[in-house]
């Protein structure tokens, strides 16, 4: 089935074949597509080439005759390097489009596993070598049923969790009881834990206050935490999934103040504002779009959230993409909504999902907002919900 699969989107991207190649597991997305074990020994170079139309061939090293076992087609097997490059020219024709995974100019590492000696050998036979980009997309982010509802569930349990988390924190803050960013981070997990979801092996929930929060990437720790005081602003950045294989992460950014609504700094409510505004445009962006049939690139949706941050006057405090492809791992293979740290031309494929989740990084403080949205082949669902509208209050 997964041959035949192959074989239908190679069909609709008008591409001759898929050409895969691997060196010491140094292509995983291979091994993803192909659904190959990874824990057999690997130690030589190995190709598979699945033709648009007809039977796949592998080509493996007489060394390690056991690799490719599970996959259908004929096998070749090379001694020498001369016998590789005979076996390689025997079914890459002259003019042929192949795809391999490869980037021009290296524009998504994402997807940039075969090195440039290769590319160039099989461009030596006469062969157009192109991404794999959007095929690979087909099968390493695609999500079945299954796996939507799991994200989905995931998504209502951890905006459950967050709800509990500022509930105790109004509690304390009412109390005057101290709270630290470590202290209040270690409360979240036990929330998170406790609504029977799982956290990456040792990847936290971030909990940020003022300054902090300008480093999109800060983590408390037992030994490097600030104290959370009454005026503060903080952000909660957090992520788990369920339990069970190939579930799928939900993964969300809240602000909130440790004091009532009317103390928040006018400040902070203006770049906040902005965020949301950015958030939102990149949604309606995305939305509108594909209710009109047209296809949506990960760049597009973001240079629509960066050029509202743009025009604020902050464009120089928003360091980072839009947002990241989401899977069974945190940050997936997919498509990610960055046209800044990289140009992903990748198309939002139905039944994928994408985090969206601008920032803007003052000194003095940052602020995010994150939502997710599950992508369809005429809208997006957004997951987070109630999507965040202001700075939550505490007191």
């Amino acid at each position: 089935m997964i041959i035949e699969r192959i074989q239908q989107v190679l069909r609709e991207a008008h591409l001759d074949g898929w050409l895969f190649y691997d060196f010491h597991k140094s292509n995983p997305i291979a091994y993803q597509v192909l659904q190959l074990p990874v824990d057999t020994m690997y130690t030589r170079r190995w190709f598979y080439y699945v033709p648009a139309e007809g039977t796949p061939v592998a080509i493996i090293s007489a060394v390690e005759s056991h690799v490719l076992r599970s996959l259908p087609g004929a096998r070749l097997s090379f001694q020498t390097w001369q016998d590789m490059h005979v076996h390689l020219r025997s079914f890459l024709s002259q003019g042929a489009r192949v795809a391999m995974e490869y980037s021009p100019l290296n524009a998504i590492p994402y997807v940039s596993r075969v090195d440039a000696g290769t590319v160039e050998l099989i461009r030596s036979f006469g062969v157009e070598v192109v991404t794999s980009a959007n095929l690979a997309q087909h099968f390493i982010a695609q999500l079945t049923p299954e796996q939507i509802a799991s994200h989905r569930k995931a998504g209502r349990l951890l905006i459950a969790a967050k709800d509990a988390l500022f509930a105790q924190l109004q509690s304390d803050l009412s109390a005057g009881k101290d709270l630290n960013e470590y202290q209040v981070q270690q409360r979240f997990v036990a929330l998170i834990q406790a609504a029977g979801l799982a956290l990456p092996e040792d990847e936290m929930p971030i909990v940020a206050v003022n300054g902090n929060a300008s480093n999109p990437h800060y983590e408390p720790t037992v030994a490097h935490y600030s104290p959370i005081r009454r005026g503060d602003l903080i952000l909660f950045d957090f992520w788990a999934k369920l339990p069970q294989p190939e579930a799928v992460f939900a993964d969300y950014t809240w602000m909130a103040f440790a004091g009532t609504r009317d103390e928040i700094p006018a400040r902070q409510r203006e770049v906040f504002e902005v965020v949301r505004d950015a958030r939102d445009s990149a949604i309606a962006f995305i939305r509108e779009s594909l209710a009109a049939g047209r296809a949506v690139e990960g760049r597009a949706a973001d240079d629509v959230a960066r050029n509202v941050v743009t025009r604020a006057g902050y464009a120089e405090y928003f360091v980072h993409r839009t947002g990241h492809s989401i899977g069974p791992v945190l940050h997936g293979n997919g498509a990610n909504v960055d046209n800044f740290e990289t140009q992903d031309e990748r198309t939002l494929l139905p039944s994928t999902c994408n985090s969206i989740e601008p920032g803007i990084y003052l000194p003095e403080f940052g602020i995010r907002s994150e939502v997710d949205l599950l992508i369809s082949e005429h809208d997006a669902e957004v997951t987070g919900v109630p999507i965040q509208t202001e700075i939550s209050p505490l007191l």
